[in-house]
């Protein structure tokens, strides 16, 4: 659009504030220019804010217990509320906890003998699965076809199964550590 100064009537090139033939402030222009300026400052404001909530977010943890056993999931898993068991007949404690998110759903027990200790390795071998190591223990891994997989393990006096609805749900899963 072609804009002409309101004094002499010469042409105003397009990004002047003042007319090259008679020095007639051209009105508006500072708001204009700052209305741009204004404008870039929000948008680029915007894409950072939604970057770095994105790089924030990505890759977030949360710390669970089971039993006394921690474990860390990412931070997009909720936990089940109808899917928490305890059961304790006084020789055996087992407990069990679920979580999902959009894609996956993950299961983990504890099972343990109080006191008494138990060989976990063999009472986790008793299932028949494969001999692997995941998770960077040694255990048994379970193919329940379609439906899901599994993998048991003994930590000292426990029991683990992590069962996960999609084999990869694996990588979500970090065992921290045993809590006294």
């Amino acid at each position: 659009m072609t804009e002409y100064c309101r004094k002499c009537g010469a042409k105003l090139k397009d990004d002047a504030l003042f007319c090259a033939n008679c020095g007639e402030k051209v009105p508006n222009r500072h708001k204009y220019s700052f209305n741009k300026i204004l404008f870039l400052a929000i948008a680029i404001a915007v894409i950072l804010a939604v970057v770095s909530s994105t790089i924030f977010l990505t890759g977030q943890t949360q710390t669970v217990k089971v039993d006394n056993v921690e474990f860390e999931l990412p931070s997009d898993y909720v936990k089940e509320p109808l899917r928490t068991d305890v059961n304790y007949d006084g020789n055996v404690k087992s407990s069990s906890m679920g979580w999902s998110n959009e894609d996956n759903y993950i299961e983990i027990g504890v099972t343990r003998t109080p006191g008494a200790g138990i060989n976990s390795q063999e009472v986790a071998s008793t299932l028949n699965g494969t001999p692997t190591k995941m998770l960077g223990y040694s255990g048994y891994y379970l193919d329940y076809g379609n439906e899901c997989c599994a993998f048991v393990f003994g930590l000292t006096d426990e029991v683990v199964m992590i069962y996960v609805s999609d084999y990869d749900a694996f990588n979500d899963v970090n065992v921290i550590s045993k809590v006294n």
